[in-house]
């Protein structure tokens, strides 16, 4: 069950600490790295500088090109997925190239991508720290081929944006890429917003980087001062001691132009957090909820853009930390903030932010699933069993975590979001919600590391008929969707966490007769 963490003194001596890179400050890493990965502290102002950034060469190169595909997971892509929001089409001030982020093994998915795209006017982003990460490097197999199909040399359009010495790395070194952006390797992929990774696609697609650059910077000053005033420290401050208190569902609200910032915020708190039997649980997306379907185990950030309509906002919550961004442009000061507050609030909860010790293990699973050819003797549940059973296991400070193995769409999250708001009506039970393997890379170690107060759904779908082969690997999309799913459900059953495996047929239609039996 839940351990209701304790907090030190955060005192302001704790910036001081953290930009001298004092890693004493918080426990001994469970994975025995010798970096102090504490470079993302560098990142505004190397931003300013230009680096991380396309140089000139890179802009002429891809002048012909009007669409960026960035194909990545977790810290690779999820900064590139929130620009891609804020920066949309729909603006005046709209980016010169279309930026899509592709994040996801879904066979209905890519399929739709590649029926809906030019990929001759597009270009590929493989964003990897590794080089090895499984989801982007058989996109890129997909994608490669199909260039081949079409009678395009493929390498030219294809980047690779990695830490230096991957293998991706040294695949782009032998010409198999236009070209490579090296990464820091001493930069966690959840802090690592301000490089490359984020802010490369940006500038590519013509987004205010400048700006951005000067808003990072600025925030970075800030966050330097040894005050109660720093931003940082005061966020930082406020996450740890509400956790302490018992309140570790860190509910997110944002406004509409800012609602990606949720799924990348879920990623950098329950990575960094979620460990040793603790953590916050980060709540995003949440579909808004009548006061008394809020438990006591809620602490609430509201963030909004000034320009964007705030009704939404007028619920009374508590406790509640507030923060207002007066231009798209402060994102990347946001996202400085956010990475220090969860430094100082991890040193308040008793955790090394900067390792994810669980996650390995899904992947290991997921592995042997491939390896084998069989699958695991896991039972499968219906929907309505699955809920009938969430019910009964539901007790205080316990939350929900709905994890969608599912081709995503608007109607399919319009169904997870009246669901979410029937089991919080029903049970009280905080919920969170993310697309597989997306949150894998997210949430996933904060499931298994952090406090065993989860009660995980994990919702499958069969994809034979429109199945993918990844060229050169002798899987296909499908399978490997399927084992990634299989392979979390046993890491969770392996930790003795609850874990139910649920089938779907009709997504869509099973969620909204759920909704309906409640």
């Amino acid at each position: 069950m839940s351990t209701t963490p304790t907090t030190l003194s955060l005192s302001t001596q704790v910036v001081d600490r953290i930009h001298a890179r004092d890693s004493s400050l918080w426990p001994a890493p469970e994975t025995g790295s010798d970096l102090d990965w504490l470079g993302w502290l560098e990142l505004p102002n190397a931003l300013r500088d230009g680096v991380g950034l396309p140089s000139q060469n890179d802009l002429e190169q891809l002048a012909d090109t009007d669409h960026v595909v960035v194909l990545g997971m977790g810290g690779s892509s999820l900064t590139a997925l929130v620009l891609a929001d804020i920066f949309n089409s729909d603006r005046s001030d709209a980016p010169s190239k279309k930026l899509t982020v592709l994040d996801t093994c879904n066979p209905i998915t890519v399929r739709d991508f590649l029926r809906t795209t030019d990929l001759r006017h597009s270009h590929f982003l493989v964003s990897s720290k590794s080089g090895t990460t499984i989801e982007p490097l058989s996109l890129e197999a997909i994608f490669r081929e199909e260039l081949a199909n079409l009678g395009e040399k493929a390498s030219p359009r294809f980047t690779a944006i990695t830490d230096a010495d991957t293998p991706l790395a040294r695949r782009a070194a032998d010409q198999a890429f236009r070209a490579h952006t090296t990464t820091p390797d001493d930069v966690g992929g959840r802090f690592s917003a301000l490089s490359a990774f984020g802010m490369y696609p940006a500038a590519l697609c013509g987004m205010p980087t400048e700006a951005m650059a000067t808003n990072a910077s600025e925030m970075y000053a800030k966050c330097r001062e040894a005050s109660e005033s720093n931003p940082g420290y005061a966020l930082g401050k406020f996450l740890a001691e509400n956790a302490a208190s018992g309140r570790d569902k860190l509910t997110v609200v944002t406004t509409d132009s800012l609602k990606m910032l949720g799924t990348w915020l879920e990623q950098l708190i329950a990575e960094s957090t979620g460990k040793r039997g603790t953590g916050l649980v980060p709540i995003s997306g949440e579909p808004p909820l009548r006061p008394p379907d809020y438990g006591e185990d809620r602490q609430f950030v509201r963030i909004s853009l000034a320009s964007d309509a705030t009704s939404a906002f007028h619920h009374q919550l508590q406790p509640v930390y507030d923060i207002v961004l007066n231009d798209p442009a402060e994102i990347s000061g946001e996202f400085f903030r956010w990475e220090f507050a969860v430094a100082v609030a991890s040193a308040g909860l008793g955790v090394y932010p900067f390792d994810q010790p669980n996650v390995e293990s899904a992947k290991q699973y997921a592995r042997q699933v491939l390896d084998e050819g069989t699958e695991p003797d896991l039972k499968t549940m219906s929907l309505s069993d699955a809920l009938g059973l969430v019910s009964r296991l539901g007790a205080n400070n316990r939350y929900i975590a709905l994890c969608a193995f599912l081709p995503e769409s608007d109607e399919l999250n319009n169904a997870f979001s009246n669901l979410r708001r029937a089991i919080s009506r029903t049970t009280k039970m905080a919920t969170t919600f993310g697309y597989g393997p997306r949150y894998l890379h997210s949430t996933g170690q904060l499931h298994k590391g952090g406090p065993d107060s989860v009660i995980q759904v994990v919702l499958v779908q069969d994809h034979a008929t429109h199945d993918l082969a990844v060229p050169g690997t002798g899987y296909t999309l499908a399978q490997l969707n399927r084992a990634q799913a299989l392979g979390d459900v046993m890491a969770m059953h392996n930790l003795g966490r609850d874990s139910l495996l649920v089938s779907l047929d009709e997504p869509v239609e099973e969620l909204e007769a759920a909704v309906a039996s409640w």
